[in-house]
């Protein structure tokens, strides 16, 4: 009866090495999960459900020149990032590739995008050119749960005002209750589209903190990682190559000018 026994144990051993589980569908075939956040358009928002702005743009458009199938989701971006420490799904964006992220996260290697950070004022403010350096001992209106590239990110010169929002940002500069601002450029374009009538008028450009890459950060511990990155790696160098990134990139720009941000 001992050769049955083995028997057995061979087949039990055949079945677990080469035959997929019920929990094993072929990993190239499952689609990879991958979280935009909710409220930052024009990168990326939810509107009536469906996730939208530049970034979703070239997120998809990489994912299908790589042939990688994908699964967008939407989620406030402080939940995206939650899920990628739990391992509930492979990436979230957008995220700057600094070292406390650096530390939580992986990336890719090329960046998503590169977005300029804009110091703003009060319209009356004679401020003019001013970098990160300048903020040093002021008053700074900044948006809750942001991160804005070093060095203005981890200095303790700065005495942060923290808004709920961009919009929020904008509105305690036009009120003066600080004298100054920072948000992202085309951002700031959307904003200013949609309050002109409180906003024109009572705030300006007053110089920029910095132009910081933007990437997808992607979870530590979730199995489709590795190939989430590589397809992603491999997608944005395709749609580099053959114009779609500079069309999706110049279509955006062109929606959202902001004029005097220069």
């Amino acid at each position: 009866m001992q050769w049955r026994g083995r028997w057995r144990q061979g087949l039990l051993l055949f079945i677990l090495l080469f035959l997929p589980g019920p929990f094993s569908v072929a990993a190239a075939d499952r689609a990879i999960t991958i979280v935009a956040e909710n409220d930052w358009f024009p990168y990326a928002s939810d509107q009536d459900g469906q996730p939208v702005g530049m970034a979703v743009d070239l997120v998809r458009a990489a994912f299908a020149a790589a042939g990688a199938e994908l699964e967008l989701v939407i989620q406030p971006y402080a939940r995206c990032l939650e899920g990628l420490e739990l391992g509930r799904q492979a990436g979230c964006f957008n995220t700057i590739r600094e070292p406390a992220n650096e530390a939580r996260f992986l990336f890719h290697a090329a960046p998503l995008f590169s977005a300029r950070i804009l110091i703003v004022a009060p319209a009356d403010s004679t401020a003019s050119g001013l970098g990160p350096l300048d903020l040093e001992g002021q008053a700074v209106a900044v948006t809750n749960g942001y991160t804005y590239d070093e060095p203005f990110q981890s200095s303790t010169r700065v005495d942060k005002d923290v808004a709920s929002s961009d919009l929020a940002v904008l509105r305690l500069v036009a009120l003066k209750r600080v004298p100054y601002g920072v948000i992202y450029e085309q951002v700031m374009a959307h904003l200013m589209s949609q309050h002109g009538g409180e906003l024109a008028g009572n705030i300006k450009v007053v110089g920029v903190l910095s132009q910081p890459d933007l990437y997808v950060s992607f979870s530590r511990i979730h199995p489709d990682t590795p190939r989430a990155i590589a397809a992603l790696d491999r997608g944005l160098a395709l749609i580099r190559a053959d114009g779609t990134y500079d069309e999706i990139t110049r279509r955006w720009a062109t929606q959202f000018n902001l004029v005097g941000g220069n």
